[in-house]
């Protein structure tokens, strides 16, 4: 048998162990259960969700196609919720929210409240993953009204658990204690479900975050004592894991270190390999002090399960905290080398590895073909002088240093690249920190200044009710106008940190308008100041709905803002070619000076105040500003001292036909 036909009978018996094993290891796993319909379906993807996300889409997919067969529009909405969660864990929220919204859209027309409640509940879910917790807060209450409504326990339960989590997660410990003791309340009265198991993990949160480490303890032991069937396996590692957490906190090590491993153990045994990854990440925070080594052992393998199964929000999570290791080991060239891998890892950086091993590769191999050549010509040229041979060691001797000097150069090179790099983004970051601090310190600053003397003349007690009334309504201004700064901060920031993300669709603007016009009304009413809105009928915009109410309402408040008593504001819309709607908001109020404008879009600490002296900053105007260009338009405002001010803005859209 010739060498080439042995390797290709050892390659095919090598595939035959590859496929019985995945077939008896994988499938093997399988819940016996027969496709039927769509509850099995479901079933099915709830299985492989966490032990092979890909799977699942598969299942998730052929369950959508025979629903549709079927004419099974419930059991439609129920798969599409699934694949917003493998979208969610997948970290593809765009891509969830959109089927979480098609489920939506199901059952509200087939009047289900409790799908309904646990849709909204999911989309709750990816506003708060997003950050946006006033939109998460906003979900979470209608799905909890619906349950109440309904007197369903389950759906109460669940509504007070993610409340309790929205709010851990924005710091407000107290409120997430007072909805999980009415979670637990509810619980008391239902039987046990994986909602139960959330609370206690919740519990432990909260109380391991106060410091209080008995009682998150004694909370992650209830759930574990509760925890012992099959369909809570994955629930079960997370309590082992924030028990690990609490044990580590309260300077109980070993335990720590026991229960962590346990859970390991667990999720080795039940094949869950994302948290086997989370598992071993947090396993070795227990050794980055003491024993980083080990430390470095357990991250090393959750960087390798989570590039195995391409899960790339914790292979950054793994990248980032292996950098931090080697920084404080002194070791920099590996720290920036994992900071490296970690910026990279989204700009397909290891396919560009690849290819240097590829390239690596070839040369090694083209070095070992010239030395086969080599020693062969040696052979066969053993009568050559001597001189030949050391000519030729010198010129590969020289060679040799020149490949090095030249190795050397370009790693230099390269490395002062990176240090540039890194010295760039850190001075940007000096900047967008000052800029927070800059607002920080005279627009918040100031009102809560002017709030606190206002307190210490009402606590004096030496004012008349008049009086008292008066301070008390200059108290609520300047509360609402801090508020309205930091919210305006808070998105300006998450832009700063995450970008501007859009979601584009075909809307009337007319309904966005006029609902924003309403938010206004009150503040035009008391200054008797008219609002014009012309509008081409037909009118629709290519936008993100969501980016335009925000430069519709700040345009309107500031012109509002700065319009006289009984003065007129406008907001006009027309078509200036077939892509394109132009919107104008002129008012007839104060007007901007040259000098200001030049430096209307640039973050600074100098506000202005209204007509009626309200509070302002430039900063919704820099906001309204990366919207317009988000959305691929312009921004653009005229002004005269004394006649008023246009504010235009372009985005796409265009008129539809009305027969």
């Amino acid at each position: 048998m010739t060498r080439h036909k042995q390797k290709t009978l050892i390659f095919v018996l090598f595939g035959f162990l590859l496929n019985h094993l995945f077939i008896s290891g994988i499938f093997a796993q399988r819940p016996s259960l027969a496709l039927n319909s769509s509850k099995d379906y479901v079933q099915m993807v709830k299985h492989y969700r966490y032990l092979n996300p890909d799977s699942a889409l598969y299942y998730v997919k052929q369950g959508l196609k025979l629903a549709a067969a079927q004419g099974d529009v419930l059991g439609k909405a129920a798969l599409l919720n699934q694949y917003g969660m493998i979208e969610d864990n997948a970290t593809r929220y765009r891509d969830s929210r959109e089927k979480y919204l098609e489920a939506e859209a199901i059952y509200r027309e087939q009047g289900d409240d409790t799908g309904l409640a646990a849709t909204l509940v999911r989309l709750g879910v990816v506003e708060k993953r997003k950050g946006n917790y006033d939109k998460a807060l906003a979900y979470f209450m209608d799905a909890l009204s619906i349950s109440e409504k309904n007197g369903h326990k389950l759906g109460m339960l669940e509504g007070r658990v993610v409340f309790a989590e929205a709010y851990y997660s924005l710091g407000e410990y107290e409120n997430a204690l007072s909805n999980l003791r009415i979670a637990e309340e509810i619980d008391r009265q239902i039987p046990l479900s994986n909602l139960s198991l959330n609370m206690y993990i919740n519990y432990g949160y909260v109380y391991t975050k106060l410091g209080n480490y008995e009682k998150a303890i004694t909370y992650l032991k209830k759930g574990l004592a509760k925890s012992n069937r099959p369909d809570f396996n994955g629930l079960r590692i997370s309590l082992m894991v924030q028990l690990g957490t609490a044990y580590f906190k309260s300077g109980r090590r070993n335990e720590a270190i026991g229960i962590y491993k346990e859970a390991l153990a667990f999720t080795k045994e039940i094949k869950n390999v994302l948290r086997e990854q989370s598992t071993l990440v947090e396993l070795s925070q227990v050794y980055v002090k003491n024993q980083p080594d080990s430390a470095l052992f357990y991250l090393s393998q959750a960087l390798k399960i989570a590039a195995q199964h391409k899960m790339h929000r914790q292979q950054i999570v793994a990248l980032d905290k292996i950098g931090d290791l080697y920084k404080a080991k002194g070791n920099l060239v590996k720290a920036l080398y994992y900071r490296e891998q970690r910026n990279s890892l989204a700009e397909q950086v290891f396919y560009t590895d690849m290819m240097k091993q590829v390239s690596s590769l070839e040369s090694a191999y083209e070095l070992e073909k010239s030395k086969a050549l080599l020693t062969e010509l040696t052979a066969q040229s053993k009568e050559q002088k001597m001189i030949k041979n050391i000519i030729l060691c010198v010129a590969i001797a020289i060679f040799l240093v020149l490949m090095v000097t030249l190795g050397n150069y370009f790693r230099s090179k390269h490395l002062n690249k990176l240090l540039t790099k890194a010295n760039k983004e850190l001075e940007e970051s000096n900047e967008i920190k000052d800029k927070f601090f800059s607002i920080i310190a005279h627009d918040i600053r100031s009102p809560l200044v002017s709030t606190i003397s206002i307190l210490k003349l009402i606590s004096d007690r030496e004012l008349d009710q008049d009086m008292q009334e008066k301070m008390l309504g200059k108290l609520v201004a300047h509360c609402d106008s801090s508020l309205e700064i930091l919210d305006k901060l808070l998105k300006w920031g998450q832009m700063q940190i995450k970008g501007v993300r859009l979601n584009v669709s075909e809307f009337n603007p007319l309904p966005n308008i006029y609902r924003n016009l309403g938010l206004l009304q009150e503040s035009a009413a008391q200054k008797e100041i008219e609002i014009d809105i012309d509008i081409e009928e037909g009118m629709v915009l290519k936008a993100d709905a969501d980016h335009f109410d925000f430069i519709v309402r700040n345009l309107l408040a500031n012109a509002i803002k700065f319009t006289e008593r009984n003065g007129e504001v406008a907001l006009k819309a027309k078509t200036i070619d077939k892509n394109t709607v132009k919107f104008e908001v002129k008012d007839n109020g104060v007007g901007i000076s040259q000098a200001r404008i030049e430096k209307l879009f640039e973050l600074s600490a100098t506000g202005t105040k209204g007509t009626s002296a309200e509070e302002g900053t430039s900063l919704g105007l820099i906001i309204c500003r990366e919207f317009v260009i988000a959305n691929q338009g312009r921004l653009e405002v005229q002004s005269q001292i004394g006649k008023g001010t246009t504010f235009s803005f372009t985005m796409k859209g265009f008129l539809k036909n009305i027969s």
